[in-house]
């Protein structure tokens, strides 16, 4: 069984569905990101951050990497931190959720394949 046979298979449907959601929303941010940034706020160096998110996004989706998991989520907490120092407001906390979830369910991802690879297929008692 491959990576993505054992991904695609009935037991990991929920942690697919969380993984693909992360990547999913976190493409819609970068997108709506864009959008700000170039026609709201004229600032083109905004195409960065959105890069970086849309970078991480796909790694996460296409990888299931917890290392752009990590690289999102601390990217996103600095961003967090400056958003509100610079307008006093809390502002870019969805990025940094989005790579909460994703740590959680990449890493529960890639610890259930590692025990597959050791042992064979197993039961990962997802709560309901």
């Amino acid at each position: 069984m491959t990576r993505l046979e054992y991904l695609k298979s009935p037991e990991m449907t929920p942690i697919r569905k969380n993984i693909n959601s992360c990547a999913i929303i976190g493409y819609v941010i970068a997108a709506l990101s864009i959008v700000l940034n170039l026609f709201v706020y004229n600032n083109p160096y905004g195409l960065i951050d959105c890069a970086l998110i849309v970078i991480c996004s796909l790694l996460i989706h296409l990888l299931q990497s917890r290392v752009a998991a990590i690289i999102l989520t601390a990217y996103a907490a600095l961003n967090v931190i400056v958003v509100t120092i610079q307008t006093g407001r809390l502002g870019g906390w969805w990025i940094a959720l989005v790579g909460v979830y994703a740590i959680i369910y990449t890493f529960k991802f890639q610890s259930s394949w590692k025990k597959v690879k050791e042992n064979g297929p197993v039961d990962i008692n997802l709560p309901q």
